[in-house]
């Protein structure tokens, strides 16, 4: 029985430039019957207790305050054994009122959209909020009894330079009292508004070379890396995510979700009106074991400690040293791979070319 699950929601009140993902824009009559449709979801799918729940997006702070009581209600008899209850938001929609909602609900983590603090940035990537402005959220949002919150930033935007990538960093680890940073390298998608406006990326080296620097810079300053795109305080990684990463079950609710449960990954539809209509009407892929080995290093190398390869044999008895050698002699002798005190992991050469090391898994 999976205990971990995610809960997207579609709406937003404003598209961003560089956004690819599910979303739609607000409508009170149209949120009001996916709020219906979800709350449906909800009660034919979640089994108690969970041990994680994230509500992403999307923009879950697009929905009105009576919109998101009516969901959170829902969730109440699902979530009173979390360890960590997360809810994606936006600064301009995340109003005190629904800031003390979620604490009266039990969200005990916020994730806060930022991307940037630089004006010249966030008027490119039609975001709406200021530096001050995030920083007065974070101090409301701990006024109002959440203390864990987490911020996504990301790097290579147009016209980004080091000197302002570095001015974020030095800014959010000097002022703002945040437990958890995510990093992102922008990918310009077909469908996306920088898409169609035929927006290229900014130099691969300029790119690395900002990942290079975080990576240094943020665990000098008490954000340890645990994860290829994470930072944290210690004790504060995302547990939801973890779930991902070390290959545990988990249910997708809502139009665009994604879930796996018992060797069967599902992609809910991404349309919302077939989804208030139908329901989730899943596209499933059925896994096998091949699949599933691949799947598990694959999230496993994510993580800064790798692998644990007991792990991986106790869930699929089979020897990962052996199944695999051709591919660790390769990687190991280029000085991309390790294997050290039960673990596989990514060198400090390998992780910035994981995906690459990953092809090799995959053949």
């Amino acid at each position: 029985m999976a205990q971990a699950c995610y809960l997207h929601v579609p709406f937003c009140r404003h598209i961003c430039a560089y956004c690819d993902f599910t979303r739609c824009g607000y409508h009170e009559t149209l949120a009001d019957k996916w709020v219906s449709a979800v709350v449906k979801e909800i009660q034919e799918k979640l089994q108690a207790p969970l041990k994680t729940m994230y509500i992403g997006g999307g923009t879950p702070s697009a929905l009105s305050y009576e919109q998101l009581n009516v969901l959170l209600t829902a969730l109440d008899p699902y979530i009173q054994e979390c360890e960590e209850y997360t809810m994606e938001a936006n600064i301009e929609s995340f109003s005190e009122d629904k800031i003390a909602l979620c604490y009266h609900h039990g969200i005990n983590r916020i994730s806060l959209g930022v991307q940037t603090l630089q004006p010249k940035l966030l008027k490119i990537i039609e975001r709406k909020h200021t530096k001050e402005e995030v920083l007065s959220k974070i101090k409301e949002i701990k006024k109002n009894g959440i203390d864990n919150i987490s911020i996504d930033l990301i790097y290579g935007l147009p016209e980004q330079t080091m000197t302002m990538w570095k001015e974020d960093l030095e800014e959010i680890v000097t002022n703002f009292p945040i437990e958890h940073i995510s990093l992102y390298a922008l990918t310009i998608e077909e469908h996306s508004k920088f898409g169609r406006m035929g927006v290229k990326n900014i130099d691969p080296e300029v790119e690395e070379d900002m990942y290079a620097f975080a990576q240094d810079y943020l665990p000098k300053h008490g954000f340890y890396q645990y994860e290829i795109s994470n930072f944290s305080k210690q004790g504060k990684e995302s547990k939801h995510n973890c779930m991902y990463w070390k290959y545990e079950d988990f249910y997708g609710i809502g139009c665009g979700a994604s879930g796996k449960e018992q060797h069967v990954r599902y992609d809910n539809t991404k349309n919302i009106h077939t989804y208030i209509t139908q329901g989730s009407v899943a596209n499933c892929i059925t896994l096998n074991k091949e699949d599933e080995m691949f799947e598990l290093i694959m999230m496993n190398l994510r993580l800064k400690k790798g692998m644990d390869l007991n792990h991986f044999k106790e869930l699929f008895q089979v020897d990962f040293e052996e199944k695999y050698a051709s591919v660790l002699q390769k990687q190991i002798e280029k000085g991309m791979l390790a294997i050290s005190d039960g673990y596989i992991k990514a060198t400090e050469k390998g992780y910035p070319l994981l995906n690459d090391i990953l092809i090799d898994f995959m053949e």
